[in-house]
């Protein structure tokens, strides 16, 4: 009877798993008001009914899409992080953060973008969950940047608002136009890093 019941849970968890996908997809694509738990549930191949069994709502799905998007992201960039150990520079860290958050948004690509795309236009009570997630990863963000800054990297004058702009914007926008045929993620990901700190001007004479 056990080993029925193991069998029987691993099917709910990957009928769980990809509604998930299906669902990151289409409100990826599609938004919120026009994605219909009806319609994710007949990509999955099951009764329409069958979703509630899952979720309870099409808000509490799109919860879920949004908080497996931040989620999946952080914990590539924090196992970057973590993979240098304790002794590791301001810089060091600075720069595995870009490499794994990049990795987290071309990895989760459907997650990703329905994570970037649709907070204008969640639900209310979803909504201020997710302001609350994304506030913790901007101080994430702003806890590396003043790394820099007390260890000589980044100058007193930058302001730590703008510069986490600068950087996630160029981090964020790479889902557009990223394509490994033309280049590793690690490759892109130094470069970026060389331009924050050195810039794009030519070494004076």
């Amino acid at each position: 009877m056990a080993r029925k019941q193991k069998t029987g849970s691993t099917n709910v968890n990957e009928t769980r798993e990809n509604l998930l996908k299906l669902a990151a997809r289409t409100f990826g694509t599609q938004g919120y008001s026009a994605t219909t738990m009806r319609n994710i549930a007949e990509q999955a191949g099951i009764e329409a009914a069958s979703i509630y069994y899952h979720f309870s709502s099409k808000e509490e799905l799109v919860d879920e899409v949004m908080e497996q998007g931040a989620g999946r992201i952080v914990q590539e960039l924090n196992g970057r992080i973590e993979a240098l150990g304790p002794d590791a520079t301001a810089e060091q860290r600075f720069r595995a953060a870009v490499l794994g958050q990049m990795t987290g948004l071309v990895k989760h690509g459907d997650f990703a973008l329905a994570h970037g795309r649709l907070l204008g236009q969640l639900p209310e009570a979803v909504r201020e969950r997710q302001v609350k997630r994304r506030e913790r990863h901007q101080r994430l963000w702003n806890g590396l940047l003043e790394g820099l800054r007390t260890e000589g990297r980044l100058r007193g004058d930058v302001d730590i608002h703008l510069a986490r702009i600068f950087i996630l914007g160029s981090i964020n926008s790479i889902q557009s136009w990223f394509n490994p045929r033309k280049g590793a993620l690690e490759k892109i990901a130094d470069q970026l890093c060389d331009m924050f700190f050195a810039g794009v001007s030519p070494p004076a004479s």
